[in-house]
């Protein structure tokens, strides 16, 4: 499983799948990744997941300032 915000390039999802892998989308409330869905996600998938996948900056141009924040939590749950 590839977690990938829903505001990402339209190609992240589709490397993923060429990869083999499921995807699920992470919701975004203003352009950032909003953490309380990326948590919520991982926990949900933290069986079965393998990364998260964002495009940095993101599609709108913008530098996520909470990335490491994210990085913990993808690693807290095997990512």
């Amino acid at each position: 499983m590839c977690l990938i915000p829903t505001s990402a390039h339209g190609t992240n999802p589709a490397s993923c799948i060429v990869a083999g892998m499921t995807f699920q989308p992470v919701g975004v409330v203003n352009g950032f990744v909003d953490l309380k869905s990326l948590k919520e996600q991982a926990e949900k998938y933290k069986d079965n997941l393998g990364a998260f996948m964002i495009t940095y900056p993101s599609t709108s141009g913008i530098y996520e300032e909470t990335v490491q924040e994210m990085i913990k939590v993808i690693h807290s749950y095997g990512g």
